[in-house]
């Protein structure tokens, strides 16, 4: 996984004299340039994996979520709204990332490596800016340029310019763009509209599962609203073999 955020300081620190104190907060060009830093290692790691090409117009979802989408997966070049859950969002991309494909997740402070690693996101593939400050909208259009996923979260600050901006960038690049805030115009919106805690003695217990009511609204194949029921984690999408995920955690690089 590649952390972007604190370490641009250190990198910026290190490249500046030694009698000049390092800026406080890096600039919108700084911030920029590392964002296409990130994106360069992400192609060069892949090193044209399946999935990371282009081609192929739809990234697969898991069996239990297609039924939510138009046709059956996440497709390119478009916006994709997910509220109100953040593990619906992870298990969403889990069989995309596991595939191949490279993942950005900006404006995600408090995301729980743990729980990425348990929805079955490859963290290997995976590039993290935490706080984007009020470049979000230059780090998500720099990363839309080659990363197969940009996902949005709900502290990188964008105005309405900037989402149709984006969406417009997403749609150019055949990338997908994925919102876990309100997005104006975006093709899928799925909405979690309540859920239900499951366990040992109905849920008085330990808390194992989630059933969650999900609604589906947006744009062309996806403006037939529909509503399903979600039970997470997946049955496929548990980590068989959890304390190897504590035990080998990845190697987080600080870049931005």
């Amino acid at each position: 996984m590649t952390l972007v955020d604190d370490t641009l300081r250190e990198a910026l620190a290190a490249s500046a004299s030694a009698s000049a104190p390092a800026p406080a907060e890096p600039t919108h060009a700084q911030r920029a340039l590392l964002a296409r830093s990130v994106l360069r290692r992400a192609e060069l790691s892949a090193r044209r994996a399946p999935g990371s090409t282009g081609e192929e117009k739809l990234l697969p979802v898991p069996d239990e979520l297609a039924d939510l989408l138009p046709f059956g997966g996440l497709q390119r070049g478009t916006a994709v709204v997910v509220d109100g859950s953040t593990s619906l969002l992870l298990a969403l991309l889990s069989e995309a990332s596991r595939t191949g494909a490279w993942t950005a997740m900006v404006g995600f402070p408090r995301l729980g490596v743990l729980a990425a690693a348990e929805a079955g996101i490859d963290l290997a593939r995976v590039a993290l800016v935490p706080s984007p400050g009020p470049d979000a909208a230059a780090a998500v259009a720099a990363l839309l340029d080659g990363i197969d996923v940009v996902v949005v979260g709900p502290q990188a600050a964008l105005t309405d310019a900037d989402r149709r901006r984006l969406t417009s960038r997403a749609r150019e690049r055949g990338n997908l763009l994925v919102a876990a805030q309100p997005w104006a115009g975006a093709h899928v919106v799925l909405t979690v509209r309540e859920g239900t805690w499951s366990g040992t003695d109905h849920g008085a217990g330990y808390l194992r599962r989630r059933r969650l009511t999900v609604q589906r609204s947006g744009r062309a194949g996806a403006s037939r609203g529909i509503e399903r029921q979600v039970e997470l984690p997946l049955r496929g999408g548990v980590v068989k073999n959890p304390q190897q995920v504590e035990k080998t955690p990845p190697d987080l690089r600080l870049v931005g």
